[in-house]
């Protein structure tokens, strides 16, 4: 059969057509890894295993945890920096991710260009844990203490640049105290000491020290949030003595910059479903701890804000990295 020049002519532009392109996958289509920046059973890694499940169950999706701990975070931080951004490798970082950038100038990633803030989860305060070799109870009793023996009081932490550390330090800065920072490699340890009146007190995260207040002349006077803590009733914030004051541990999660904002989006939808879940609530308040739910451009402001009041406080005190 002869084929004409013209339809010849048509059945190679048909050929030259560009083959139809092939419909994204919705996300997530496989399980996601959720990389986390510090040691199982530590307060971090416990709220993502009290938390991620429900945001597996509404994504469709499994979410394997993976623990990558050491030098503050910043580890595990890199190797999510360097993953591809799909949104199957995700972060699971706390306050120190605002705190390093100053404390660690020669991070082998910049915190702001090289992460896309997905959701802020939820918020711990730290609290002002005293023990039987002080006798405040109250903020301005200790204030009052601390400038009638300037230098005298001990207070301790769990280690130089930590949230605790920098919350002592602002303390100090905005009550006009001195007391002395005591870094401790691990809560136990500043604990006993604590009890047995080696150490006047101690900057602790609510989750540490709500099983201690009232136990062995152990008493949190004050915490350093804005919202009342569920579990210490009565305990005031100590921004009602030292207006503006505030140091919150908060825990966040991270992708590698360049994931979809479409993926971030629907991470934190999800993320915003697991945390209405009373459940949920219920289990964290057990910790201290409060849903704290701020999406992409909400977090990245408070990300920011976090950065430069933290970076500013490190170089004015000369902290350096322990």
């Amino acid at each position: 059969m002869t084929i004409s020049r013209r339809n010849a002519l048509a059945a190679l532009a048909v050929g030259l057509l560009p083959l139809p392109v092939r419909a994204q996958e919705a996300y997530p289509a496989r399980p996601v890894r959720l990389v986390v920046s510090y040691g199982a059973g530590g307060a971090v890694d416990t709220v993502a295993r009290l938390v991620f499940p429900r945001v597996a169950e509404a994504l469709g999706q499994p979410v394997v945890i993976e623990n990558r701990a050491g030098a503050g975070g910043t580890i595990a931080a890199n190797a999510v920096a360097q993953s591809r951004p799909d949104g199957y490798t995700l972060l699971d970082d706390a306050s120190g991710f605002s705190i390093n950038p100053a404390l660690m100038p020669r991070l082998p990633y910049d915190a702001r260009r090289d992460f896309l803030p997905v959701a802020r989860m939820v918020t711990v305060p730290n609290v002002l844990l005293l023990g039987p070799g002080l006798a405040a109870r109250t903020v301005p009793e200790l204030i009052a203490a601390a400038k009638a023996k300037p230098g005298e009081i001990t207070c301790a932490s769990t280690g130089t640049g930590s949230s605790q550390h920098l919350a002592l330090e602002l303390f100090n800065r905005t009550a006009g105290t001195e007391m002395v920072h005591v870094p401790y490699r691990d809560t136990p340890a500043a604990q006993n000491d604590l009890r047995a009146g080696r150490i006047g007190m101690i900057v602790s995260t609510a989750t540490s020290a709500i099983p201690l207040h009232g136990q062995e002349s152990l008493r949190v006077i004050a915490h350093t949030g804005r919202e009342p803590v569920a579990r210490l009733p009565g305990v005031p914030a100590v921004a009602e003595t030292l207006p503006g004051y505030e140091s919150l541990e908060w825990h966040g999660l991270f992708a590698p910059t360049g994931t979809p904002p479409e993926v971030a989006a629907r991470v934190a939808a999800a993320m915003e479903g697991a945390l209405k879940d009373p459940a949920l609530g219920e289990r964290l308040a057990t910790l201290g701890a409060s849903p704290g739910l701020l999406r992409s451009q909400e977090f990245r402001a408070f990300l920011d804000g976090e950065i430069d009041k933290w970076g500013h406080l490190i170089r004015e005190a000369g902290i350096q990295a322990g």
